[in-house]
């Protein structure tokens, strides 16, 4: 299950930020493909901040619908917050309107996918983002 605390044991630690358990899970056992990967769960936007502030992930894989903030709200605040400015936040949503891709990336977001998530897209994005040097 999501665990919410990183393994100390981890080299990796990605903070998924989604507020739906069924896509909290699809999401951790594609990335159990990636050896010495923590997964670590918020299902609520300023739950995810306080956990990117605390635990410094080494990324934030962000649903745009939340249930208390927007997910835009969400990256502004971490792209705002000098313990968050650095960590790269891929977004993930059904929307697939073009602009709102384009508004996000430009807000700061490493990449736009979309739902529902390609696994072997995730793995590769979430590999790349993380791998370290």
């Amino acid at each position: 299950g999501v665990r919410f605390f990183p393994d100390e044991a981890s080299e990796r630690t990605v903070l998924h930020i989604e507020d739906n358990l069924v896509g909290q899970r699809l999401v951790e056992r594609i990335l159990s493909r990636l050896p010495g990967l923590d997964v670590l769960g918020a299902s609520q936007g300023s739950v995810g901040i306080e956990f990117a502030r605390r635990y410094r992930p080494d990324m934030i894989l962000l649903d745009l619908h939340l249930p208390d903030l927007r997910g835009e709200e969400v990256l502004r605040r971490l792209r705002a917050d000098g313990e968050t400015r650095e960590i790269p936040v891929v977004v993930v949503s059904a929307d697939t309107t073009r602009d709102v891709a384009d508004r996000l990336i430009h807000e700061g977001a490493r990449a736009f996918l979309t739902k529902p998530i390609d696994a072997d897209v995730l793995v590769t994005v979430v590999d790349e983002v993380t791998r370290p040097g």
